[in-house]
């Protein structure tokens, strides 16, 4: 059983540094451990947060050099997944999909990143995580038009080198009917490690029909995952804590935006009533409660996502000690 958490960092102009805190402190590996957590996940969403050289020769390895020795020296003495940033600061990808992971001769910007991060010795070094959250890739639905082959490439190489791959797609706010008809999920399954859907639960109360994303819902969701060997991410955010999101995905989940700042539709925001503070906790323990009543034994191994404080896992588990 292993419980995965994610350490978000992001690069500043000159440096990275990393996001995580408990309250006005930055948070430690030891932060981490002392609440369940084995293993960590180190990325910046899909890459935007991520430093990027260019196009050029050899920049997707000196990048991945780069983050990875900042990972060995600030985050160390726990099993760790590096990303592999999928998009530019801006939002594009760093590189064709459409292709294999090596052609002509010439290594791809995410070959390049991987010898990179392989490159500086790290043992604490478990594998790597692919930051392209979307479900529909491979598919002809999916914008950026990565391929299978693309994908297969990647996994063949990173197991060749004795290291795990793991990806954290999202659902989104789909039903049932269209996650089983559009999402690629259990057919890329086979090329990953550990797989941990998304359910955007916390995120919406509504789904794409309009209709309410109900605890049924979300229990039919489970049900799905754990009939197709897929494991699952817990959520929550800071908004749990009194303080609104502040990330540049979250323009994608249903919400208002106030300034630079966004609202969770489920209702917490800067100084949160008794009632809205217990619903999103309420929410977020409903990740556990649906597993509860699904099989428990089916996700022995998660993923937390909780914002950048780990006050959120504090205060989640308040309500529901085993989230």
């Amino acid at each position: 059983m292993s419980k995965l958490g994610l350490w978000w960092v992001r690069w500043n102009g000159s440096d990275y540094e990393s996001r995580m805190t408990v309250g006005n402190r930055k948070a430690t590996v030891e932060d981490f451990r002392e609440r369940g957590f084995d293993r960590i996940v180190v990325l910046s969403g899909e890459g935007r947060g991520i430093k990027y050289s260019g196009p050029f020769y050899n920049s997707g390895y000196n990048d991945g050099r780069e983050f990875a020795r900042w990972v060995s020296n600030h985050i160390y003495g726990m099993p760790l997944y590096i990303t592999i940033p999928f998009s530019r600061p801006e939002g594009f990808p760093r590189d064709q999909v459409q292709i294999p992971f090596e052609y002509s001769g010439v290594n791809s910007y995410y070959k390049g990143w991987i010898d990179g991060v392989l490159s500086v010795d790290n043992t604490d070094l478990n594998g790597f995580y692919w930051s392209y959250e979307s479900c529909l890739q491979t598919t002809s639905h999916d914008e950026a038009h990565v391929t299978k082959e693309f994908i297969q490439y990647m996994s063949n190489y990173i197991r060749n080198h004795d290291q795990e791959l793991i990806w954290i797609p999202t659902i989104g706010d789909r039903t049932m009917d269209q996650i089983k008809t559009f999402c690629a999920i259990p057919t890329l399954a086979g090329y990953f490690n550990h797989v941990f859907v998304q359910p955007h639960y916390y995120q919406t109360t509504k789904l794409s029909d309009g209709s309410d994303y109900t605890f049924q819902e979300l229990a039919c969701r489970v049900e799905w995952m754990a009939s197709k060997g897929l494991s699952i991410e817990m959520e929550a955010d800071n908004s749990i804590i009194g303080e609104k999101s502040n990330c540049a995905y979250c323009k994608s989940i249903q919400g208002t935006w106030e300034g630079d700042h966004f609202k969770e539709k489920v209702g917490c925001d800067e100084n949160p009533t008794s009632e809205t503070e217990e619903e999103c906790i309420n929410r977020a323990c409903d990740y556990y409660r649906a597993i509860t009543e699904v099989n428990p034994s089916a996700f022995s191994t998660k993923a937390y996502y909780f914002g950048t404080d780990l006050r959120v896992v504090d205060r989640v588990r308040s309500k529901c000690p085993d989230w």
